[in-house]
């Protein structure tokens, strides 16, 4: 008997080990652009209206260069970067849901989707990722978020960053990346 896989959705989660990242410098470039509300899109109507510019960084290349390289060994993937952004979201906020490929030019889009934890407050959010298992429609999975943890995911699935429960705002990098 042979045994074909058609479909899968692939999760990767990880937190960043072996380097130290500084955070903090990525996270106050993010602040700078959220205070001069520095938007990916001044459209209040888009969904790229509550991500800001992440502008480059020491700090952020090495950070995607971890990602990449360890994505590179461990799955025999390479993730070439094609943008990013930053997302700070306050007390009770939480993001809105959506996938990150244009569906009329899926050939240009890209294949995954990293979410970072920035700031993150403990248990205050979770990833919560659409799918459907070709049973059962609508099916959710949830991934709490913490700080220095990345989950990559297929960008071809729906998701949001659940309600900050906590007192303090969580920040969030965001990149999506071609594989090849």
């Amino acid at each position: 008997m042979q045994k074909k896989v058609l479909s899968e959705i692939d999760l990767y989660v990880d937190t960043v080990k072996v380097i130290k990242i500084d955070r903090a410098k990525i996270k106050n470039d993010l602040f700078i652009s959220f205070v001069l509300e520095k938007r990916l899109s001044k459209n209040k109507n888009d969904y790229s209206y509550q991500d800001f510019e992440l502008p480059y960084s020491q700090p952020l290349s090495w950070l995607k260069d971890y990602i990449r390289d360890h994505f590179r060994v461990d799955y025999e993937k390479t993730l070439i970067s094609k943008k990013e952004w930053g997302n700070v979201y306050i007390p009770q906020e939480s993001s809105i849901a959506r996938h990150q490929v244009d569906l009329m030019d899926l050939k240009n889009s890209p294949d995954y989707t990293c979410i970072y934890g920035l700031d993150v407050a403990k248990d205050s959010c979770e990833l919560v990722i659409e799918y459907d298992d070709n049973r059962i429609k609508n099916r959710t999975w949830h991934i709490p978020l913490r700080d220095n943890q990345f989950i990559i995911f297929p960008s071809t699935q729906r998701y949001f960053i659940s309600q900050n429960k906590s007192k303090q705002m969580n920040v969030f990098l965001t990149m999506t990346c071609a594989a090849v």
